[in-house]
Formats: structure tokens, sequence, C-alpha cells
């Protein structure tokens, strides 16, 4: 087959079949995240459905059991619609040290870690959805505390100003988010966990993914983190540190380069 200009498909048929299979994967993942705790369901009510004399533990062992799965099912389906439904933004000029301290301040922190600040000073205001991205900001921080549990470690917390020499592309289907002369913002929180797995890393923001133990998130937080940071027009990007640990960074246009 040639690799011809004319041979290949068109841009926006390749975005079709992206689409589809993005979708078609979403769909997948929706039914293995129900069905899992729909089996568990099933399953305590067959044999709540046989005929057999039940201690009160095993009565209560088995109600654990399907309030478990219907808890499962109902926070799947409530993330599943908060990811699909469109988010309002209201921006505002925002300090991006502000925007960490906000979101740091809703999180509780433990004895066994230790954070530490390195702000850049005069540091120019980002045009940002004060609410949505504070809450983007808290759900990395919390990525990053509970990586590093239980033994505990340090979060580093940065900002810097970054200023883009020449226009960069993310992808073919996109345009560029940061063109030449732009000025961004960059907020780095890095951790001293245990990292993510290499072949693990391509995954981190597909919809349902998740590598936390079953019941303890639906794998969503990272979709919707991404979701908003996109409609920012900025950019999301995660590393495993040579050290140990990951590193996030968060680049996002200064106020005065909307």
């Amino acid at each position: 087959m040639s690799d011809s200009p004319e041979h290949q498909p068109p841009e926006n048929t390749l975005k079709q079949l992206e689409e589809a299979g993005a979708l078609s994967h979403f769909a997948s993942s929706i039914a293995h995240e129900v069905c899992n705790p729909l089996s568990q369901i099933v399953l305590a009510t067959d044999f709540l459905a046989n005929p057999r004399p039940l201690s009160d533990d095993m009565r209560k062992k088995i109600v654990g059991y399907l309030r478990q799965g219907a808890e499962r099912i109902d926070k799947a389906m409530k993330s599943m619609l908060r990811t699909c439904a469109p988010i309002e933004t209201s921006m505002t000029q925002e300090s991006a040290s502000a925007l960490l301290d906000d979101a740091l301040a809703t999180l509780t922190l433990d004895p066994s870690v230790r954070v530490e600040k390195h702000y850049a000073d005069g540091l120019p205001p980002l045009l940002a959805d004060k609410k949505h991205l504070t809450e983007a900001i808290a759900h990395l921080i919390a990525n990053a505390l509970d990586a590093m549990q239980p033994a505990g470690g340090t979060l580093t917390l940065t900002t810097s100003l970054k200023f883009f020499e020449s226009s960069e592309r993310e992808g073919w289907q996109r345009q560029s988010w940061f063109r030449a002369g732009d000025h961004a913002v960059v907020i780095e929180i890095a951790d001293t966990g245990h990292g993510i797995h290499n072949s693990k890393m391509p995954l981190i923001f597909e919809a349902f993914y998740t590598t936390k133990a079953a019941g303890h998130g639906a794998g969503l937080g990272l979709t919707v983190t991404k979701k908003i940071v996109d409609l920012h027009h900025g950019r999301l990007e995660l590393s495993n540190r040579p050290e140990g640990g990951v590193l996030v960074v968060l680049t996002l246009k200064t106020a005065a380069h909307p």
C-alpha cells in the first residue's frame, strides 16, 4: 500500500475513527464497572433466595455486599454523568499560588507528609475558573498524597513562568494551545511515592482506569481533571521522577495572553 498523501485517509476520517474507538472503549469500560458489582448483588440475592436459616452475622454480611455493590454502581454512574456533562466556566484572574493553597486547604494532610512550597514571586495572574481549577489541582494533590501512604514522604509544590519561543502542537487533531510569544504559568506537583508503572502511563487519562483498589474510586478523577485543564487551553502532563515518585506539570496561559 502506498504511503502517498492521496492514499492516506483524510484528517476528518481519522478523527471520526479515533472518536468511534474512544466511544467503544468508554462503553465497554462502563459495562465492566457496572457488571462487577452487579454480579456481587446477584450472588447475594441468590443466596438470600435459598431457604436456609441465617444468623444475624451472615445477614449483616449479605446486606453489606448488597450495599457495597449498589454504592459502587451509583458512584460509577454519577462519575460517568459528571464526565459527559458540559462544564460551564466563569473566568477570572487568579493567582497560581493562591489556587494551590486553596486546593491544599481542602485536603487532610497526614503527619507523615511534609509539604515544601517553592512559589516564584511576581507571577502574572491566570485567567481561570477558580472553582473548577481548584478542584482539579486538589485532585492531583490528593493523588500525590495517596501515593505516599502509608510510609509518608514529601509533597513539593512549585510555580514558575514559561515563555514560548515557538508554537507547539499536541496532536494532529488539535490546534496548538501554545503559540510563539505566549507566556504561561507552570504549576508542578511532585511526590516521593511509588510512581506509576511505565506500562500504565498511557492509560492514566482513560475513563474508568484506576490503580486504586475496587471501591476506592471509579477511575474518572484524572479524566475530569484533564477535561477542566483542556477547557483552560492548558496542558497536563504526568511523568515518573528519576528519584522516585510522580511529577505533575500543569501549564496554563497567563491572563495577559488568553
